[in-house]
């Protein structure tokens, strides 16, 4: 707590240009999805700006560049927000307003960037995206349900950014040059198993099952668990470790802050978790989904009347298998191999369909923040700049 303490203070004694743009992060994991929109700004536009993080242990908090001002908040960050004062605060972290992270009294601008492809009206609680006043939107997937939500709800509407998504040309861009690098390549499949979080997720469902027929068959198994998995059930990442820990073809991954198994992997085992769609149109390689319950937090999203694009591309970018039929993953992994030139054709396609502006959602994200702060006034007084759609 000494060490919260002793951050709050130094942020409260910068200056108010240098405070200005604030960004926060649960942790480490989530520094990728603000890196493009962070270089941009301070290489670019010459910006200073704030890093919060809740990670005690984020690389973020040793970075040397004096245009970064980082920070430790965790116990204190509930105190730190109600009373923040700057111009722009910038967060992938949902339900602002909702639980004990309440907006500031003061008026700041918040600024949503997504941190998945998913659609925002099944996997997110009801409301989730209500209190930001700004969203960057990676397709017209979000632009589509979050109106629909706002008119449903007679809610004003929010600017929403055309923005793209950073992740995914990011992993775009490592696979390409991981291609032309022409590893070596191993004598079975990669197969990567990284599903999302919840109780019935694969790893809860079947893993310990599926990691033994893949090993069984000779596959290269890596395990990336969701960062969830990993704090709720340690007993269950346990047993993988002692099962499979000394298996020279078994690998565990238990942090998300690198992609490099998603270049790695010739086939990605799934359920409904967001990196299904980051792996297929960053790698333009297939999925094969396990059919297990979908994670439901809104149990209003019919409400809306869209299908979710995480159920609505399943079987354009890969196969769906149901757990009972475990023992066919091996013949449906060879076939996804033997076709994955069809399935090229086909992600391409999608992505062109789904992603707003691909390759430069860090050029368009930087320069809305900084419009925002280069406003005379307050951008909370005349609601923000560069609304994407006229509804």
């Amino acid at each position: 707590m000494l060490k919260e303490i002793a951050h709050y203070r130094r942020f409260k004694k910068l200056s108010v240009q240098d405070r200005s743009i604030v960004f926060y992060a649960e942790h480490s994991g989530y520094y990728p999805y603000f890196e493009g929109i962070i270089k941009k700004l301070t290489d670019e536009y010459n910006r200073t700006l704030c890093y919060i993080t809740s990670d005690r242990h984020d690389p973020i908090l040793s970075n040397s560049d004096p245009r970064i001002k980082t920070f430790y908040l965790n116990r204190l960050l509930p105190f730190f927000m109600a009373f923040v004062d700057c111009r722009v605060f910038v967060m992938t972290l949902t339900d602002l307003n909702k639980f004990h992270l309440k907006r500031s009294i003061n008026p700041v601008h918040y600024v949503y960037i997504v941190h998945a492809l998913v659609s925002t009206h099944m996997v997110y609680r009801y409301g989730a995206f209500d209190h930001y006043d700004s969203i960057l939107c990676a397709g017209p997937h979000h632009v589509e349900e979050i109106r629909q939500h706002e008119k449903l709800n007679n809610l004003p509407p929010k600017t929403l950014v055309e923005a793209g998504y950073y992740r995914l040309e990011r992993i775009y861009q490592d696979y390409q040059e991981y291609v032309c690098q022409k590893p070596s390549q191993p004598d079975r499949e990669i197969i990567l198993i990284a599903p999302s979080w919840g109780v019935a997720n694969v790893l809860e469902s079947c893993g310990e099952e599926l990691v033994g027929l893949l090993l069984r068959e000779g596959y290269q198994v890596i395990v990336r668990p969701h960062p969830e998995t990993v704090r709720r059930s340690p007993r269950l990442i346990a047993r993988l470790e002692h099962r499979f820990g000394k298996k020279p073809n078994f690998t565990l991954e238990k942090s998300i802050a690198t992609h490099n198994s998603l270049l790695m992997a010739d086939v990605l085992i799934c359920d409904c978790s967001g990196v299904a769609l980051e792996y297929a149109l960053g790698t333009e390689r297939p999925v094969l989904f396990l059919d297990v319950p979908v994670k439901i937090k809104n149990e209003k999203y019919r409400d809306l009347n869209i299908e979710p694009l995480e159920l609505a591309t399943r079987t354009k970018i890969g196969v769906i298998v149901k757990p009972e039929e475990l023992a066919t993953v091996p013949t449906v992994i060879s076939q996804l191999v033997s076709a994955a030139p069809q399935y090229k054709k086909a992600i391409i396609k999608l992505r062109e369909q789904y992603l707003f502006h691909f390759g430069k959602s860090a050029e368009i994200g930087a320069d809305y923040v900084h419009r925002l702060i280069s406003q005379e006034t307050n951008p909370m007084e005349n609601g923000g700049v560069g609304k994407s759609d006229q509804s």
